[in-house]
């Protein structure tokens, strides 16, 4: 009884940690509007394995390569596809390996990622690029500015983590916000593992019951942004459909971004553009603070109001795609 007890006391800190793209649910009348797209993917093998993508946005625009959260998979571009027509950005995301529909593969890295996202280049005639990504995704889109600055005309990173390699308060940040999962990942990875089953249970069983707790704990400006009943809607099927294939690829992808990375942000020599709301409950905001800081060329955008998912207001999105229009010939 003790041990279940605990294990449910665990769960509740992982459901807050992974619950950033959080909303009310069905039972809660979310579904009065239809959606059309299904984000149904793309495939292509590498090696023995699957690699699910998705292309929106305007096809014969600006390639930018998307890193989607965790949990979160190529539905996320759903959300952005109305403005990166609007302004000529083409957006490209894959699903990490055993989010989503991509197959799960150990062993799996950020560098990995990286060479993912070159190889997908390659198949589509891509020369150059930009990059973007939220929350866990930011990380992963570092990694490929990293590795190929040849190609990456620049990176973005939206309320992301940052290299708790070279920053040595990360994790007593993460604890400051009640974020225990690094910390039990490492101290209690048996214990980690259950309590993500139990959240990945929760999602897809009790979906109501899981959006009341992450509510509670998310910002005003957050949950203004889920008072859009298709907005909510689309976010539930963006956490089941990551969640779908199990908790393996949650974890793996979690547990390598809170690891020191294979790479230095000093090392990245793409102009970076770290965006980061002050009131999110998710991510702490020095992270961004750090990974400016840190990066070589960056600009850090502070946004005093905002919570973790200002990826989602219209407004902000204008911001991004403006940004990005500076790089398009």
């Amino acid at each position: 009884m003790i041990q279940r007890t605990c294990t449910h006391i665990v769960a509740l800190f992982v459901v807050l940690q992974l619950t950033a793209c959080a909303s009310p649910r069905a039972d809660r009348n979310i579904y009065d509007s239809t959606i059309t797209d299904n984000g149904i993917p793309q495939f292509s093998i590498r090696g023995e394995r699957k690699v699910a993508w998705l292309e929106r946005g305007d096809i014969e625009g600006f390639p930018v390569f998307y890193a989607h959260g965790n949990p979160g998979s190529r539905l996320e571009l759903l959300f952005l596809d109305q403005k990166a027509q609007q302004y000529g950005i083409r957006l490209i995301v894959i699903d990490r390996p055993g989010l989503g529909q991509s197959d799960y593969i150990d062993n799996y890295g950020l560098l990995d990622f990286a060479k993912d996202i070159k190889q997908l280049a390659d198949e589509k005639g891509i020369d150059e690029f930009g990059l973007l990504g939220w929350s866990s995704g930011g990380p992963p889109v570092l990694a490929v500015a990293h590795q190929y600055p040849e190609r990456a005309k620049f990176v973005i990173s939206i309320s992301g983590y940052t290299n708790f390699g070279e920053f040595d308060q990360a994790q007593e940040l993460m604890k400051d916000y009640d974020l225990r999962g690094p910390e039990l990942s490492e101290e209690r990875p048996k214990l980690f593992k259950q309590a993500i089953k139990l959240v990945r249970w929760t999602d897809m069983s009790l979906p109501n019951f899981y959006m009341k707790m992450a509510e509670k704990e998310m910002s005003a400006y957050d949950r203004t942004i889920l008072e859009d009943k298709q907005v909510a809607d689309l976010f539930m099927r963006n956490q089941q459909e990551a969640l779908q294939q199990g908790v393996k690829g949650t974890i793996q992808d979690l547990e390598v971004q809170w690891s020191p990375w294979e790479f230095s942000l000093k090392e990245i020599n793409v102009p970076a553009y770290v965006f980061q709301g002050q009131k999110d409950t998710f991510v702490p905001w020095r992270f961004a603070e750090h990974m400016a800081t840190t990066i070589p060329n960056a600009t850090l955008y502070i946004k005093p109001e905002a919570g973790h998912l200002i990826p989602l207001d219209p407004i902000f999105q204008d911001e991004i795609f403006s940004l990005m229009l500076q790089y398009v010939d």
